[in-house]
């Protein structure tokens, strides 16, 4: 490997850097790569700060905006144009960057053949999702989606579900697609005992049966049926209280309908937290109800804190790292689902540092992995000349 004296910069093609799954990902990726050897910068759209900026500048990663083809509910075909147009002109005046990390996989057809044409050697698509979306817009995006094959050089999935979703079963079944673990800093999470009375102190739960979901408001997200989950839940344990921690579109809807069913005062909306780490230690149980999911890290980030979990048969059974994961059926009642949850809770809290380390899942293995990837990759490109 040669000699380099300036970090390489891949580029990661991104929405917008808020707190979702996949932007809290590339961020433990980035926290701990060597950035003396490899560097992420961002090319955003939808053109307004986010959560991760500062932080990102801080540790020397620049940010880029592309114009928004849609905004959270509408695409605007119209903007096509002027998408190609802004893609050209970026990569033709950046011709440093030799590696993207596509993460929009559904503009990935647009913005691949545009990469390549200015010299990108190395395109990597990444799958994160299950399921796409529905109506016009899915069958727009999974239109958009079908030429990636074409344009990509390497394929990532987060889990083997996601990657059977977004590539050819052959492919998938002949190992051409790397999957890539939703890694987390498993030290960070470790359970304490001493945060945990702190944070449930500070959140006002103490005494109380915490479920827990973090998780972005969204539709796919299912938060309304963790609520009517509580109502039955109430019956067999009055001290609950379900604990939600994010923010997204679905937010309000899901606040009137808590208010609606008369359990304001079991529910608590932390909003967006810097914090979650900490936040995990006040739950008994983590939960998440999603329709569908690729292979969420807040799932993992609840195993490296110690905590069951019970979520929906949405979810891919490779969340089930360490054995702490019960998968429920969506059309399950909702006492079955209340069962779950307390039996879940009672189970006694333990430290499942070392077993996190040795599931795969944690990130001082991936990030050094993928770190070799992107030099490689680079010095290939370097010799393609």
């Amino acid at each position: 490997m040669e000699n380099i004296t300036e970090p390489i910069r891949v580029l990661h093609i991104v929405g917008r850097m808020d707190r979702g799954g996949i932007e809290t990902m590339i961020m433990n990726l980035y926290r701990n790569i060597d950035r003396s050897k490899v560097q992420f910068d961002f090319l955003a759209h939808y053109g307004r700060e986010a959560v991760y900026n500062d932080e990102i500048r801080s540790m020397g990663g620049r940010i880029y905006e592309m114009p928004a083809l849609k905004d959270e509910n509408h695409v605007y075909y119209w903007r096509l144009l002027s998408y190609i147009f802004a893609l050209n002109k970026f990569f033709k005046e950046h011709p440093e960057y030799k590696i993207i990390h596509g993460h929009m996989t559904n503009t990935a057809s647009i913005y691949m053949p545009i990469a390549k044409k200015y010299g990108v050697t190395c395109r990597i698509a990444h799958s994160h999702n299950t399921h796409g979306k529905a109506g016009l817009l899915g069958t727009v995006t999974g239109f958009l989606q079908e030429p990636i094959y074409k344009n990509a050089t390497d394929w990532f999935a987060c889990s083997k579900a996601a990657a059977y979703w977004f590539y050819p079963k052959a492919d998938v079944d002949a190992g051409k697609v790397t999957i890539l673990a939703n890694a987390v800093d498993a030290e960070k999470f470790r359970f304490s005992p001493v945060v945990r009375k702190r944070m449930r102190n500070e959140l006002g739960v103490d005494g109380k049966v915490v479920v827990g979901c973090v998780a972005r408001f969204r539709p796919e997200k299912n938060h309304a049926f963790l609520v009517d989950v509580l109502q039955e839940l109430l019956k067999k344990e009055p001290n609950a209280v379900l604990m939600f921690a994010g923010e997204g579109p679905t937010e309000d809807e899901v606040k009137q309908r808590v208010t609606n069913m008369g359990v304001k005062d079991r529910v608590l909306f932390l909003g967006m937290r810097t914090d979650i780490p900490d936040v995990l230690q006040a739950m008994d149980v983590f939960t998440l109800a999603s329709l569908w999911e690729g292979l969420p890290v807040t799932g993992i980030e609840a195993q490296a804190a110690g905590l069951n979990c019970v979520v929906s048969d949405g979810v891919t059974d490779e969340m089930n790292a360490i054995d702490m994961v019960q998968y429920i059926p969506l059309n399950a009642s909702k006492e079955v689902w209340a069962d779950a949850l307390l039996t879940a809770a009672k189970k006694k809290r333990r430290d499942t540092y070392e077993e996190l380390k040795k599931s795969g899942y944690d990130i001082h293995t991936t990030a050094p992995w993928l770190q070799e990837f992107y030099l490689k990759k680079h010095n290939e490109g370097l010799n393609t000349k």
